[in-house]
């Protein structure tokens, strides 16, 4: 099926321009649609806003990182196109679209096929999660870019670039190590494959040693100053705990940690590849073939860029020293898409030679479509978008006050561009109980405005139903991922005939001291008094994973269980529903069935409130 040369050459490089054409039409209209920044875009943009460059180079605040070249980079474009969206998200996008046509040389030198090559370069071209992150205010864009450009100068058989590889490669390797925090896993992989060619040749060659050299030392500068001891890490750490794989292979927490991976990778978050008509088996066959391929074959080049750097990653999530989740490991989709475009090449190539030829293509077309169908029919991704909310805001003018619960640093930067009218607001915290919600807003006299957030809601979702559940919500928008709703005023001073609300229980371990967290076993409440009647037990908890796995917990009620739950690490409500046959006492005992300490990790539940409520 493989045509090397002659008479399909021309049809070759059209199909590679008009793939190259789509790729870049797609990138362009989502970085020119128009969407807002996000959250976590606009914990950056802050920054940007409120610092010079001496100053960016030092730990940003919000608990953000970023490679010190990138962050350099932004700035300067928005110091001269502004600090709007189009500005702030220019460096990853230039980057992206530069480097993008790279990807199909790189799959043709690894495989020697023109049509793995192509096979590649067009589920890449069109890969929702690539295209996405191309144009946000973030750096994954720049580590796809990172990737194939050092890869593209140490595999291309170029005439200009063979003859100055290693001046190519030694300057943008330099370059790359501040511009992408993932490059270090690169140049591992190019500087193994630049061993093995010294194996090959039976010769070290002086003129690595001095490219490797470079890297070392701009590597070692970039640590010290930029990321060694960073006060983010601890924070950052505990946000991505989740995401740390665990060390032991064999255990059932690491299988459930690959099997996510694999769904988001796969599935949801990267390749969005459709699992209709079972194809997610024919994937599998796909990739055993080609990984069987790599090794029998002894393909060590294909094996150093595409697997290697998968295994590397993991490897220093093990450590706790990068998190192996979607946008993290953006960069190694090139290799995922490399090793389905080559077993998906080997297997229409088998068809052709031992059936026919059209067995053959319709396999390959077959398995394009359901590579791609999904990234097609949810482009352009646009997940969150905070203008509607933001104009719900502006019909109020200047006068109401506007209460933020979680996209307080969306509305600040909005707010600084000038798009919101009415720019003094008071935050609410994340984790809020509606009675000291309504302390919180006794002293309002008339209607105000509630901003959330409709995705991330467990720590203040309960102040919202009760907002509804009281008839006190007079006007409201939801859109995209954000909430407004005008609220009449509502006195604290009104909740003891209103409300039937238990104080929380007071936890005691079995020594009648009080406390507050699970270190193991079980703690119980002192006897409650409740009349008959149905209740809901609120328990508001966090925990500490070991080796991944976060603490489960089961609720009894006098020694009937009623339900478990999970304890993530940041506050989490979980609610569970109680008949009270009869007047009585009752004691509340939570237990963690999951305790252990494993690679220096201690599996501990802390309960931070129980409410009762009629």
């Amino acid at each position: 099926m493989e045509i090397k040369t002659s008479k399909y050459y021309n049809l070759f490089r059209i199909l590679f321009i008009v793939i190259l054409i789509a790729g870049l039409s797609l990138r362009f209209y989502q970085y020119l649609m128009g969407r807002s920044l996000w959250e976590d875009e606009c914990h950056l943009a802050l920054n940007f806003i409120r610092y010079g460059y001496k100053r960016l180079m030092l730990p940003l605040d919000a608990i953000q990182a970023a490679p010190v070249f990138w962050i350099l980079s932004v700035k300067t474009f928005a110091k001269v196109f502004g600090y709007r969206a189009y500005a702030l998200r220019a460096t990853t996008f230039i980057a992206s679209i530069l480097t993008f046509p790279l990807f199909y040389y790189i799959i043709l030198e690894l495989t020697k096929s023109r049509v793995a090559a192509l096979i590649g370069f067009f589920i890449f071209s069109v890969n929702l999660a690539v295209i996405y992150f191309s144009s946000e205010l973030k750096p994954y864009g720049v580590d796809v870019s990172v990737y194939l450009l050092l890869a593209f100068l140490t595999l291309s058989q170029h005439k200009y670039i063979g003859k100055n590889r290693r001046l190519l490669l030694g300057i943008a390797g330099c370059l790359c190590i501040l511009f992408s925090s993932v490059t270090f896993i690169i140049l591992f992989c190019i500087a193994c494959y630049m061993f093995l060619s010294w194996y090959k040749q039976k010769k070290i060659n002086v003129g690595d040693i001095l490219v490797l050299a470079a890297w070392a030392i701009i590597f070692t500068l970039n640590y010290f100053l930029f990321i060694y001891d960073h006060p983010s890490t601890a924070d950052q750490r505990l946000l991505y705990s989740f995401a740390f794989c665990p060390v032991n292979i064999f255990s059932n927490e690491f299988i459930y940690f690959i099997k996510v991976r694999i769904e988001e990778i796969f599935f949801t978050m990267l390749l969005y590849i459709s699992k209709a008509c079972g194809f997610a088996y024919m994937l599998l066959f796909i990739f055993t073939v080609a990984i069987i391929n790599l090794i029998v074959k002894k393909r060590y080049s294909l094996i150093l860029f595409t697997c290697l750097p998968v295994l590397l990653h993991l490897a220093l999530s093990a450590l706790r020293l990068y998190p192996f989740w979607f946008r993290l490991i953006l960069y190694l989709v090139p290799c995922f898409i490399t090793i389905m475009a080559w077993g998906t090449f080997l297997i229409a190539d088998f068809l052709f030679r031992k059936l026919h030829f059209v067995v053959g293509f319709t396999f390959l077309i077959t398995c394009c479509l359901f590579f791609v169908e999904e990234s097609i029919s949810k482009f352009p991704l646009w997940p969150r978008e905070i203008k509607p909310a933001l104009n719900f805001v502006n019909k109020y003018g200047s006068g109401i006050h506007v209460y933020m619960l979680d996209p307080d640093h969306a509305y600040r930067y909005y707010s600084y561009l000038g798009y919101v009218k009415d720019s003094v607001y008071q935050d609410v915290p994340w984790t809020i109980k509606p009675g000291d919600f309504y302390g919180l807003t006794g002293k309002e006299e008339s209607n105000y405005l509630l901003f959330y957030s409709t995705i991330y809601q467990w720590g203040y979702g309960e102040v919202l139903l009760d907002l509804k559940r009281r008839n006190l919500v007079e006007n409201s928008l939801e859109y995209n991922g954000y909430g407004v709703m005008e609220v009449k005023p509502f006195r604290d001073t009104m909740l003891n005939s209103i409300y039937n609300y238990f104080d929380p229980a007071v936890i005691t371990d079995n020594a009648n001291e009080t406390v507050a967290a699970i270190w193991g076993g079980y703690i119980a409440s002192k006897p409650i008094f409740l009349n008959k009647g149905m209740y809901n037990i609120n328990v508001t908890s966090r925990g500490t994973p070991a080796i991944g796995v976060f603490p489960h917990n089961n609720i009894f009620i006098n020694g009937n269980k009623i339900g478990d739950f999970v304890s993530p690490n940041i506050n989490h409500q979980s609610t569970f529903s109680f008949d009270q046959k009869q007047d009585t006492t009752i004691i509340i005992k939570i237990d963690m069935n999951n305790d252990t300490i494993a690679n220096g990790e201690d599996r501990n539940t802390f309960i931070i409130n129980i409410d009762i409520r009629k």
